[in-house]
C-alpha cells in the first residue's frame, strides 16, 4: 500500500522546529514540503525517504481533495496537457487518484505526491541559506520563498488565470 513519505534530510532540516507550536503534527513538515514542490513545479523520486502514514491525518482531511486537486494541476502543468482536454485530464485523473484507497490517491499518484513533497524540500534548502532554527522566522522566510515560486499571476498557462 502507497504510503506518505518524507525526505529523511527534511526531518533533520526541520528538526530545531519540529517542537514550534504552530506545528501539531509530523504531516505539518510533509505539507510545508509538499505546498513548495507545488508552486515551484519541483518533484524529485530518488532521495531517501522514511514512511509516515497510509492516509490523510485527521488535521488534514478536510484539505485532502484540495491537495490531490493541486496534485492532479501540477501533473497537468508537467505533462503540457490542458484543462480542455477532457479525455487526457480523465486519463491523467485515473492515474492519480482511487477513491477507495485510504489516502485516495493510486500508488502512481501517491508517488507522485512524495515525489512534489521532495521536490519542495529541495526548493526550501537551496532557497535558505541555513536550516529554520525558529518557526517564526521560517513562517516569514516560507511565504515569500512560496511567492518567489508561484511567481506574477500573468505568468500561469492560458486557460488557468483566474477569472
Amino acid at each position: 500500500m502507497a504510503r506518505f513519505r518524507i525526505r529523511n534530510d527534511a526531518r533533520a532540516w526541520f528538526n530545531q522546529i519540529a517542537d514550534f507550536e504552530h506545528f501539531k503534527v509530523d504531516f505539518d513538515q510533509y505539507y510545508l514540503c509538499l505546498m513548495a514542490g507545488f508552486a515551484s513545479g519541483r518533484s524529485n523520486e530518488n532521495a531517501p525517504m522514511t514512511e509516515m502514514v497510509d492516509h490523510f491525518v485527521e488535521e488534514y482531511k478536510p484539505a485532502s481533495r484540495f491537495l490531490i486537486g493541486l496534485l492532479v494541476i501540477a501533473e497537468l502543468r508537467k505533462s503540457g496537457i490542458d484543462v480542455t482536454e477532457r479525455t487526457a485530464v480523465r486519463a491523467l485523473f485515473k492515474r492519480l487518484v482511487d477513491p477507495h484507497s485510504p489516502n485516495q490517491l493510486t500508488d502512481e499518484g501517491m508517488r507522485r505526491m512524495n515525489a512534489y513533497s521532495s521536490g519542495g524540500y529541495d526548493y526550501l534548502s537551496e532557497q535558505r541559506e541555513t536550516k529554520p532554527y525558529t518557526g517564526e522566522e521560517f513562517l516569514r522566510d516560507y511565504v515569500q520563498l512560496i511567492d518567489q515560486a508561484v511567481g506574477p499571476i500573468d505568468s500561469l498557462p492560458a486557460g488557468s488565470q483566474p477569472s
